[in-house]
């Protein structure tokens, strides 16, 4: 009799936490982005008979259950620390590595999407043959640091996807900055990556830097001290794994050597803010201390410099050239930087406007190989 209570009592607990779970999803608005896991989150996809049909309207909605359900991080670490003590390497598509380092998934671009992102530079030269155009992809961490891959994970090789994108837009007359040799060398002796997160560090985009100043023709590299400014962050790849036994990275920021150095003024277009710094010191005590690199993605900002270039960069870029940008400003006199993925003017109007001479594209290959916006916005 009393095991039959117990049961009840039980069967009745559960109900009540599932009803209680349930209306806790109904209630709770949806997320639109997931600021660990770096990506846009499924919201409520709205139905249509064709969408049933082809199996979309059920993908969607089993995606937007994932993606939407309350307790989703904290059972995301529950699971990842029960692989971890099962020897399981990879959670959400990241690897626990060697030295403390997490290793994000390498992305393989699909052929048809890439075409068209090539296609569309193409044109995009062809319509604006008096500027000079760069693109600088970069190679992530598991192709640079493949000592600290596990040996077990089959990593997909960058470097043929890279090579042949190279080759591609080399014919569409894009100079292209290859800076996988200097990564290489650099991160002998430097962290260039984060442990916990997919950006690379200041130090590896100081080291790109140095090495875009010849092939830009910019002249020679300012001198720079990066100062840390947070030693315990926890990137993306912490929060989208669940993997919470690694090592903390260091933020540090670039402190100009010579007192010849000129400040620049940064306008941001989308919330009407102007100032002389690119750094946002207050973000180092929120969650996503990466922010600290001019904030969170705008669609578009400026940079003026009051140096004696005549020439204006377009930087048409992802998030790695957040703590890129800087180095920049003492060659060009105007800096425009546009995010193709918020986005949405006319691009041909913004260079006639702004008198642009040089479009530099700066991109991470993971981002570039998923990314769809690119060829839209040009």
């Amino acid at each position: 009799m009393n095991r039959k209570i117990g049961s009840i009592i039980t069967g009745f607990i559960f109900f009540v936490i599932l009803i209680l779970v349930l209306f806790l999803n109904l209630i709770i608005p949806d997320k639109e982005s997931s600021m660990e896991e770096n990506r846009m989150l499924q919201t409520l996809p709205s139905f249509s008979v064709s969408k049933y049909a082809d199996g979309r309207f059920e993908k969607k909605m089993n995606d937007y259950f994932n993606d939407q359900f309350f307790l989703r991080k904290a059972l995301i670490r529950v699971k990842t620390a029960f692989d971890l003590s099962a020897g399981k390497l990879e959670s959400n598509g990241v690897y626990f590595g060697k030295n403390h380092y997490l290793i994000e998934e390498l992305t393989t671009p699909d052929p048809a999407n890439l075409k068209k992102t090539e296609n569309g530079l193409m044109r995009f030269r062809k319509k604006h043959r008096k500027l000079k155009m760069y693109f600088m992809l970069v190679p992530n961490a598991g192709s640079i640091l493949k000592e600290n891959v596990p040996g077990s994970v089959p990593l997909d090789d960058q470097n043929p996807h890279m090579d042949a994108f190279f080759r591609s837009v080399k014919k569409s007359g894009h100079t292209v900055i290859d800076v996988r040799g200097t990564l290489r060398k650099a991160a002998r002796k430097k962290q260039i990556f984060y442990r916990t997160d997919h950006h690379w560090t200041t130090d590896g985009a100081y080291e790109a830097y140095r090495y875009a100043c010849s092939a830009m023709k910019l002249g020679k590299a300012t001198g720079y001290t990066l100062l840390a400014v947070k030693n315990d962050f926890l990137g993306t790849l912490a929060s989208k794994s669940g993997f919470t036994n690694g090592r903390c990275d260091e933020i540090r920021i670039a402190q100009p050597n010579s007192k010849k150095h000129k400040p620049s003024v940064v306008f941001y277009a989308d919330t009407k803010k102007r100032t002389t710094s690119f750094y946002q010191l207050k973000s180092l005590k929120e969650k996503d201390a990466y922010a600290v690199f001019g904030g969170s993605n705008h669609p578009m900002y400026t940079i003026e410099t009051p140096v004696k270039s005549s020439r204006r960069l377009l930087l048409i870029k992802d998030s790695y050239a957040n703590c890129f940008v800087p180095f920049l400003t003492q060659h060009f006199r105007e800096i425009v930087v546009i995010d193709p993925r918020y986005y949405f003017e006319n691009i041909n109007k913004l260079i006639k406007n702004e008198q642009i001479t040089d479009v530099l594209f700066l991109y991470n290959a993971n981002t570039f190989f998923e990314d769809r916006s690119l060829p839209m916005m040009l």
